[in-house]
């Protein structure tokens, strides 16, 4: 009995070790190709592009680290019109000084805006929740309001807070 229960134990030892190596290996893959895709992309390592050690992320980004990413094409995918490119047009950085509650993880709100001929279905539809990916920044879902221009048009905008 008390070799079932030592070789029982040992097994499930060996199950957990093999668990904890088996979710260490995707984080290690992902940030090796990460930085491998951000250099295929730009010739260069991110932390070169960004002066940062990692790519922006839609959840924290600041307007500086978006800074270098104007110009840039970003996909839209939408239900309606399937995906759309858009070039990101500006980024303005939203001063909230102390007002700024603390449990946001951005230091500042941001807002990006978006210019592109692919934009008009975007504009009828007014604004809505929708998927944008960029190479360096992945994929997220975020909301999208249309704003008249005063030329004439629209531009499409995002606002991260």
């Amino acid at each position: 009995m008390s070799v079932l229960l030592t070789v029982s134990r040992r097994a499930v030892l060996a199950g957990k070790a093999a668990l904890a190596g088996l979710a260490a290996l995707p984080g290690a893959a992902f940030a090796r190709g990460e930085a491998a895709g951000s250099e295929a992309l730009n010739g260069a390592p991110a932390a070169a592009t960004t002066g940062a050690l990692r790519p922006p992320r839609w959840h924290d980004a600041t307007a500086e680290e978006l800074m270098p990413l104007v110009g840039d094409r970003f996909r839209i995918s939408t239900p309606q019109h399937g995906n759309l490119v858009l070039r990101l047009k500006a980024v303005e950085a939203g001063r909230s000084g102390m007002d700024r509650p603390k449990h946001l993880p951005r230091r500042e709100s941001v807002t990006v805006v978006f210019d592109s001929p692919d934009s008009a279905p975007l504009v009828a539809d007014g604004d809505g929740l929708h998927r944008v990916w960029h190479p360096r920044m992945g994929a997220a879902d975020l909301y999208m309001t249309a704003v008249p221009r005063r030329s004439g048009g629209a531009d499409i905008e995002i606002v991260l807070n």
